[in-house]
């Protein structure tokens, strides 16, 4: 299990993807901060709602999965298990004596890892070149620590989350282009469905909603503007039981998937 860990890890540092992705995670906050600073010179007076161009405002969008990063990120995780078999890698693998099971756990450790680094390298250069240009409207109603913290871990958790589906799909599909497609297809629509949700009345399921997996995103959000708030949707439930629902959530159908995912990978030849 170590050797493929070292031999994935390996093959990952030295892919030119990983620097392209590298150098789109430092780039897209400066681009975007760049753009805020630009529609706030132009029509922020004019809009006379100074939350809106706030640090927390850029922020709030750093760990979603539909932001510009936030959709390369799995999409290449899958690409790089993908070139593991479209090289004869993964069939050598196998031939070589190694385990299925740990073949794919190695794949997944390496893809949870790959995703993490990234999204947190991102989060960290948009909350500083937002913090730089940009000021940090604190809410005094919450706790602003527990309230960043639940940001973090939730926001780092989907991310968890999405490398088990990307590295599932690579290794059933075991095809870049369906890979992609099935990755994003999936991200764009567990976001659909919560942005859908929050705007029911859903209070007989206020607690079985959040175990929907990305749906308690919404809920650490750290702008002060709040539209579910505003227009009374969603359950009302303690920020601490919504935490806690969220990890049960990506837990459950992180296992699910990978689980799901050895099951498969082990029934199917390997040419």
């Amino acid at each position: 299990m170590i050797g493929l860990l070292k031999a994935d890890f390996y093959r990952v540092r030295k892919s030119k993807l990983t620097l392209v992705i590298l150098i789109l995670c430092v780039a897209f906050p400066l681009f975007i901060t760049l753009m805020y600073l630009g529609i706030n010179a132009l029509t922020g007076d004019a809009l006379g709602d100074e939350t809106l161009f706030s640090a927390n405002t850029l922020m709030d969008s750093a760990f979603s999965l539909t932001n510009n990063i936030g959709l390369v990120i799995p999409a290449f995780a899958g690409i790089l298990v993908c070139s593991d078999i479209s090289n004869g890698t993964l069939r050598n693998k196998v031939i070589s004596g190694n385990r299925r099971v740990q073949i794919y756990l190695s794949h997944l450790i390496v893809s949870i890892v790959f995703c993490v680094f990234m999204i947190l390298l991102y989060t960290a250069a948009t909350t500083g070149f937002a913090l730089l240009f940009f000021p940090f409207e604190s809410d005094p109603s919450k706790d602003m620590t527990k309230q960043i913290l639940y940001w973090a871990v939730n926001g780092v958790m989907t991310f968890v989350y999405i490398a088990t589906v990307s590295t599932f799909l690579a290794m059933a599909l075991r095809n870049v282009a369906p890979t992609i497609i099935f990755t994003l297809v999936l991200s764009l629509a567990l976001t659909a469905v919560s942005s859908v949700v929050s705007f029911l009345d859903t209070e007989k399921f206020k607690y079985l909603v959040y175990l929907i997996p990305t749906y308690s995103s919404s809920s650490f959000g750290l702008s002060s503007l709040n539209l579910m708030a505003l227009l009374g949707g969603g359950p009302t439930v303690p920020i601490d039981t919504v935490f806690l629902l969220g990890l049960l959530s990506f837990v459950i159908f992180g296992v699910l998937n990978t689980v799901l995912g050895i099951v498969f990978f082990c029934r199917k030849d390997i040419k």
